[in-house]
């Protein structure tokens, strides 16, 4: 009876992971636990953790010290290296364009739609499905987009000239702009992530800290909380920025503890002072 008690349990774990992911029970739990209350904070993760490791694979390959390789990619980071969730993210990034690469799991093969399912029991708001090579929102398309939207424009104008002409060169230049800027737009809006929610990237390195850190040593998971971890702005580097492999080394090497130790200690004297 108990065991079948426990495989209830770790079942509505899987299904709440799927429904939810780990990032938003971990801190749902999170806010359960006051700053001070290291201990039990810490627990009540390493507890999550070891029953997550039993459902989610990702987890369970992150916390096992699997690697994982994408030969295809010119960045030296998402190459290859230690599974990770945002080396993971990096690679099914990099891929949207190429469902078909080749992607190697401890040295065998892993499906693009197998790893993605595996990523997002962990991390939300990733929309990191393969491109149909026929979407209007390509760099050549967006192009050709701003060159006949030009050249209407610079026509249409060029007629309410008088004398007329056949092309009004600073209305085409403004007409073509402003339609590739609107196809830019559009394109943001209908393949990335959900703007008014946590960036998929900020998630993959919170979670990076939380399995990482209970493959280390659990009783230092209460660093892990959300208010330590830094978190990029978009316009102040983005993805691409290098703060963000940067913190994703620091994480894999465990050197980011003295930035979540530094983060709390200021934090915890900043509402002692309040």
């Amino acid at each position: 009876m108990e065991a079948l008690d426990r495989a209830m349990q770790l079942a509505n774990l899987r299904h709440e992971l799927e429904e939810h992911t780990f990032y938003y029970e971990a801190t749902a739990r999170e806010k359960e636990v006051s700053l001070g209350e290291t201990a039990r904070l810490a627990e009540c993760k390493r507890r999550m953790i070891e029953d997550v490791v039993k459902v989610a694979p990702l987890a369970a390959h992150i916390v096992r010290g699997s690697r994982i390789a994408y030969a295809g990619s010119n960045d030296e980071y998402s190459r290859e290296g230690p599974v990770t969730c945002f080396r993971v993210h990096e690679i099914l990034r990099k891929t949207r364009r190429h469902p078909e690469a080749l992607i190697l799991l401890n040295g065998t093969a892993i499906a693009r739609e197998e790893l993605l399912a595996m990523y997002r029991m962990l991390t939300p708001n990733t929309n990191l499905e393969p491109l149909s090579r026929f979407t209007l929102y390509t760099l050549p398309r967006i192009l050709l987009v701003g060159l006949v939207s030009g050249i209407v424009a610079g026509a249409w104008m060029g007629r309410q000239h008088s004398p007329e002409v056949w092309m009004d060169f600073p209305a085409a230049l403004m007409g073509g702009g402003l339609a590739a800027a609107a196809m830019s737009l559009l394109g943001q809006l209908a393949l990335s992530r959900n703007m008014a929610k946590s960036a998929p990237w900020n998630v993959a390195l919170y979670n990076d800290v939380n399995l990482l850190q209970y493959q280390r040593d659990p009783s230092l998971l209460y660093l892990g909380r959300l208010e330590f971890m830094e978190l990029n702005h978009f316009m102040k580097g983005g993805l691409k920025g290098r703060r963000y492999h940067e913190r994703a080394r620091a994480i894999e090497t465990g050197a980011y503890l003295e930035v979540l130790r530094h983060r709390r200690e200021r934090l915890l004297a900043r509402a002692g002072r309040g």
